[in-house]
């Protein structure tokens, strides 16, 4: 029994090991830059039931970075032309924006993602592309109201 409680006591070394990786730790979470930001709007069209959906995506960063844009709808909610994904090429400090319509007859919910990609041949050849290491998402969440 003896052995047993002297495994789970915590020494002073131990702590202060336990101090100092958390410490370190959440400095370099402070770090992180973002690199996208995204705002989703929804405007009506002409008191019907069809909305224009607009997912702003901006880059702020000063490397040309690829990003991915899609749009993810509840069951109730239908695109007149089609749910298309769009990448992109944004060079410098830039916004781009995408554009979607949709039928809402009922309420639903929009997320609209933009995210970070590596993928050839969409930036133009003679442009360096940032590859980051990790990729940024965003999602917005609107909900319609009939």
């Amino acid at each position: 029994m003896h052995s047993l409680q002297l495994l789970f006591k915590t020494s002073a070394a131990a702590l202060l090991l336990g101090v100092c990786l958390t410490l370190q730790t959440g400095t370099a979470q402070g770090q992180i830059q973002n690199v996208i930001s995204a705002n989703l709007t929804t405007s009506q069209i002409d008191n019907s039931t069809g909305y224009v959906i607009t997912l702003e995506v901006s880059n702020l960063i000063s490397q040309c970075i690829v990003v991915k844009t899609t749009l993810e709808v509840s069951d109730m909610v239908f695109f007149l032309y089609g749910n298309f994904h769009f990448t992109s090429c944004l060079c410098g400090v830039s916004t781009r924006r995408f554009f979607w319509e949709i039928d809402a007859p009922e309420n639903g919910i929009i997320k609209g993602k933009a995210e970070v990609v590596s993928e050839e041949n969409i930036c133009p050849s003679d442009v360096e592309i940032c590859s980051l290491v990790y990729k940024v998402c965003i999602k917005r969440e609107i909900i319609i109201r009939c």
